[in-house]
């Protein structure tokens, strides 16, 4: 049989193909990352919450974004001021929306009044005051100057989550109008490409109309139906990071994911509150003060510590705003004391029968709402049952799914209660502040007035005369004063309880170069998409 000379050759130069192919495919894998969240999405369209928080580090940008020391850097917009009072915001480049028509300021007026859902006008008249006196826009169209009713020295805070709408499209429309497709057009570096609920996927990718470069070809998120599938699918290499809005890694994952030596793991200073007990102050067993006051003094938080925080955890001040906020006032420490608790439930007129307290026959009971998706929510929920339980207070805990806990605990989503439209219903909730909520230290969560969150059912003049003050400041140090004020307010009131403060914890692949970390957003910011690099 003859041999073939030429079979080695063929064999090294088909080896070569191969290897060829293999670094051309692994240099193609490089351009894609893929990131796995447990948040639940429906739609993935615009006013959706859950897909707007997700994709305003992708494809809708926010004007600014925030840098985890408080300052802030451009992202659409470049902006000017010199007295806090009138505010410049300018188009710092090209960009087009991704149907391919250019983003205008017009798009930020535009978006501004669509945006505008207060009982005031957005812009004053002879007849009423409202968040602006004027504006004028730019003959090229690229700038727009607003000049609020009152200086602001705190303004690019509200635009750190303003994400801009393309008028072309909303324009005299109502919202039936508006299209699935309508509602994903989008100016940012990425646009959506493909959304399944049948594969649990969303597909990013390039958008073609964007002016600037890209590093990342393709972004995948994988949505997970718990925070235990999420978290093994990190351990098991399958993503590159994990994300979920304002949440950090709980420490029982941190333990097991820092057994990998493929997960890197970043701390920022936390500006958001993981773990808070928000009573409705309104009505309801937390509505009366000395029943708050008891609850504070009868919970454990040096257990709260030990069980969920992490190396950096610290029990916290009555106060609930966190150490990293600017205008951080030191209150008194919150400590386990059965003694004063005990005081405190006599004042509200409960006498300890036995093992439980009771008023006119009647048992103390706390009816406490939980999201039955956030799992780690759920623990601090039985943790409050017990502690409260040993000390005498009886805790219903009422976990329910995340439409109805919403519902519950939030104006803008509430339907008809009882006693009218848009009424919170909870009597006490589990809730995590997000850094974006905690910019006016919770002002939003804890004022009744607010038509977004308001779940703390504060109607309290002293409040609504220190909030308008503090969003009035036109320099720091005023800021300070009145921020002083609102913790000083907190820890006298107590209209929710910090059960413990921690940093925020981020976990991602070692192979991610070039990462970021954003006060607001974390690991799902828009430098991350466009200057991160996967090795």
């Amino acid at each position: 049989m003859k041999k073939n000379k030429f079979l080695p050759i063929t064999i090294i130069l088909l080896g070569l193909i191969n290897t060829g192919c293999q670094n051309k495919n692994t240099l193609e894998n490089n351009k894609n990352i893929t990131i796995g969240t447990s948040m639940k999405l429906e739609k993935a369209t615009r006013d959706e919450y859950n897909y707007d928080t997700l994709s305003s580090g992708i494809s809708e940008l926010p004007l600014v974004s925030k840098n985890t020391d408080g300052t802030f850097s451009p992202l659409l917009v470049d902006y000017t001021t010199s007295d806090s009072k009138i505010w410049t915001l300018t188009l710092n480049d090209n960009y087009r929306w991704s149907d391919g028509n250019n983003v205008t300021a017009e798009d930020i007026l535009f978006s501004l009044e669509y945006e505008w859902d207060n009982n005031t006008p957005l812009f004053s008249n002879s007849n009423e005051k409202g968040e602006f006196e004027t504006y004028s826009i730019s003959e090229d169209n690229k700038s727009i100057s607003l000049t609020l009713e009152k200086a602001n020295i705190k303004y690019l805070d509200n635009l750190t989550t303003f994400r801009i709408r393309p008028k072309h499209i909303y324009n005299n429309k109502n919202t039936d109008e508006i299209t699935v497709s309508d509602a994903r057009v989008s100016c940012g570096p990425y646009i959506l490409n493909n959304f399944s609920l049948e594969t649990n996927s969303l597909v990013f990718t390039k958008n073609p109309y964007y002016p600037k470069e890209t590093k990342l070809k393709k972004i995948t998120y994988i949505l997970f139906n718990n925070e235990e599938m999420l978290y093994n699918s990190l351990n098991q290499n399958s993503v590159d990071f994990i994300w979920n809005y304002s949440i950090g890694i709980p420490t029982s994952y941190q333990s097991i994911l820092s057994q990998n030596d493929n997960i890197k793991f970043a701390s920022i200073t936390a500006s958001n509150c993981p773990a808070i007990l928000l009573f409705n102050n309104k009505k309801g067993f937390g509505s009366d003060k000395n029943i708050r006051a008891a609850i504070s003094y009868a919970l454990n938080y040096q257990d709260f510590k030990k069980y969920f925080g992490s190396e950096f955890a610290s029990t916290p001040n009555k106060s609930f705003a966190p150490s990293s906020l600017t205008g951080y006032k030191e209150t008194e420490h919150l400590v386990t004391d059965y003694s004063i608790a005990d005081e405190y439930m006599k004042k509200a007129g409960y006498i300890k029968e036995d093992t439980t307290y009771k008023k006119q026959g009647v048992e103390a009971c706390l009816n406490l709402t939980i999201n039955s998706k956030k799992e780690t929510h759920i623990s601090y929920g039985e943790f409050v049952k017990t502690q409260l339980e040993k000390f005498g207070i009886k805790v219903n805990l009422d976990t329910v799914d995340s439409t109805l806990f919403n519902e519950k605990t939030s104006h803008k989503f509430a339907t008809e209660g009882p006693d009218g439209f848009n009424e919170i219903t909870m009597e006490a909730a589990i809730m995590g502040f997000t850094a974006y909520g905690m910019k006016n230290l919770g002002g939003m969560y804890i004022n009744g007035n607010n038509n977004v969150q308001g779940g703390g059912e504060v109607y309290n003049e002293e409040l609504d005369n220190i909030m308008n003050s503090m969003e009035s400041s036109k320099t720091i140090e005023e800021y300070m004063i009145y921020t002083g004020q609102l913790q000083d307010f907190y820890a006298n009131e107590l209209p929710a309880i910090a059960l413990f403060w921690d940093n925020t914890i981020y976990a991602y692949s070692k192979n991610l170069k070039n990462v970021h970390i954003d006060s607001v957003f974390g690991l799902n910011n828009y430098k991350n998409f466009t200057e991160m690099i996967k090795e």
